[in-house]
């Protein structure tokens, strides 16, 4: 990496983090407003993780692999805990942009009866008959350094937008040696092989291993807005394998793809 990029990766990272404080603060401060301080804590959780991710890539190659796993993670359980706490459930979807100047957020559906304890508004949200809480995705700062910095471009167009994720992995950012991709039905299986963040994930799942589905870390975070802002489709999680049977820890991702959604209304 070179050094002018990695030093933006490192002034990304301390103004997501800084941002992340300010959040904190502002949710300590709101004591006449509780029903904001979940949303505020989840947004300074969601700002810092991508901040630490963001240094961890920005790091060079003096960082340790297993080091770089495991800052790539930092604060997921803990934003996880702060979903569930918000009554957050079952699988996220991560929604396209709706607008050509939009981003991907995410959609967490909640439990039916958390809706009464915060009242109307809230932070909740309401998408194709579910309640639940939207928000940026992890991968959004990620992302949004790419286009700028790599000048990545999202194709429309399946097979080249498949090719621009298998880029992203092997070469941009180097999380694995190679990216195996295929399609069954409205399923899209990517198999990352010798994947860099291998040991954090498989700690994280230990801990908790719901939280995959529920709040994907950065990397399957990345592929679904890729796919969701390409594709113009809705994008959900459904299952994280890991593999380390073979010469090389790999690791097994599928999303459930569901073109023609509508947008969330606040």
């Amino acid at each position: 990496m070179e050094t002018d990029e990695r030093e933006r990766y490192r002034i990304g990272a301390s103004l997501l983090i800084g941002f992340a404080v300010l959040l904190l603060i502002a949710a300590l401060a709101t004591d006449q407003w509780r029903y904001m301080q979940t949303p505020l804590f989840m947004l300074s959780t969601t700002c810092f993780i991508g901040g630490v991710f963001l240094f961890a890539f920005g790091g060079g190659e003096s960082v340790d692999a297993r080091l770089a796993s495991r800052l790539s993670l930092q604060g997921i359980p803990a934003l996880g805990r702060i979903i569930r706490n918000l009554g957050g459930y079952g699988t996220a979807i991560f929604l396209p942009p709706d607008s050509p100047d939009g981003r991907v957020m995410q959609f967490i559906p909640t439990q039916p009866a958390c809706r009464p304890l915060f009242g109307d508004g809230g932070g909740f949200a309401y998408h194709d008959g579910s309640t639940g809480t939207i928000a940026h995705p992890l991968a959004g700062p990620v992302l949004e350094d790419l286009k700028r910095d790599n000048e990545l471009v999202l194709p429309s167009e399946y097979g080249l937008l498949m090719g621009a994720i298998r880029e992203v992995c092997e070469d941009l950012l180097s999380v694995a040696d190679r990216v195996d991709i295929r399609r069954v039905d409205d399923t899209v299986i990517f198999h990352l092989h010798n994947y860099l963040f291998f040991s954090g994930c498989a700690a994280l799942r230990k801990e908790s291993p719901e939280v995959c589905i529920l709040c994907p870390c950065s990397i399957c975070s990345l592929i679904a807005c890729m796919i969701a802002e390409g594709l113009k489709c809705e994008v959900s999680l459904n299952c994280v394998t890991l593999d380390d049977s073979g010469r090389s820890p790999g690791m097994e991702i599928r999303y459930t793809l569901k073109m023609g959604t509508d947008e969330p209304q606040s």
